[in-house]
């Protein structure tokens, strides 16, 4: 099985959610494009400003932080223990960038933002998956409608034809064909990093915190609905 990484929302485990309450950049214009919260599958060249999230008094320390306008999974900030368990497994199109977390004025700098700038979409077994778009209704509003997708290329080509109308295809039951050779992964299209059934032992195995694993045949819907499958795992929110 794979599973999409998830900030944990057991307020036992981390105290409050989000834990941080606002986030230190030190950048001076939020449109600096040094600003690692503006950049998207790219790889970085330079030394971006990276988050120092500020985290709430209730917060706990954990190793994977969820924090406020930080670039969502795509900027995931976590610690060096869980970093040294991620470089075991890849190393090529992620990198990392030495940040902090501060909480009460204690900063804890043994921390650091991930950028993944290569996309797995080819893993995807689009005929199995549940592909939507988000489409503008005439009389106002959106509505999502449920489309079928064989290929990687008519799913490209999809996306940019409804991107150049505003509206957003989403996969929200993800299956995966047999290319699969990697134990951590991104897909697009709702950003998701992606860890096998092996990585995700040795990440619970280590005692790792603030850190779900959303099997992702389901949405996130399904996943999160009272009484659903996350309950089961991990408790009530």
């Amino acid at each position: 099985m794979y599973y999409s990484i998830q900030h944990s929302m057991d307020t036992k485990i981390v105290g409050k959610f989000f834990q941080s309450e606002t986030i230190a950049w030190n950048y001076g214009n939020i449109d600096n494009p040094k600003l690692l919260n503006n950049i998207y599958f790219q790889k970085v060249d330079f030394e971006p400003i990276v988050p120092i999230p500020i985290l709430h008094k209730k917060a706990k320390i954990t190793d994977l932080i969820s924090n406020v306008n930080a670039g969502g999974n795509l900027h995931l900030i976590i610690s060096k223990k869980l970093k040294n368990i991620i470089e075991k497994y890849r190393t090529k199109e992620l990198q990392f960038f030495k940040t902090s977390i501060t909480k009460e004025n204690i900063e804890y700098d043994d921390y650091f933002a991930m950028n993944m700038y290569e996309s797995n979409m080819e893993f995807v077994d689009f005929k199995k998956s549940n592909v939507n778009v988000k489409v503008r209704k005439k009389e106002g509003g959106t509505e999502l409608i449920k489309i079928q997708i064989n290929t990687l290329e008519e799913f490209l080509s999809t996306v940019d034809f409804h991107k150049e109308k505003m509206e957003i295809v989403t996969i929200d039951n993800i299956f995966l064909n047999n290319q699969v050779n990697k134990d951590f992964f991104m897909l697009k299209n709702r950003v998701n990093i992606i860890v096998s059934e092996k990585l995700k032992q040795e990440i619970e195995d280590a005692g790792c915190t603030g850190i779900e694993f959303q099997p992702i045949e389901l949405s996130y819907n399904e996943w999160t609905a009272p009484g659903g499958a996350r309950e089961k795992v991990y408790g009530k929110i």
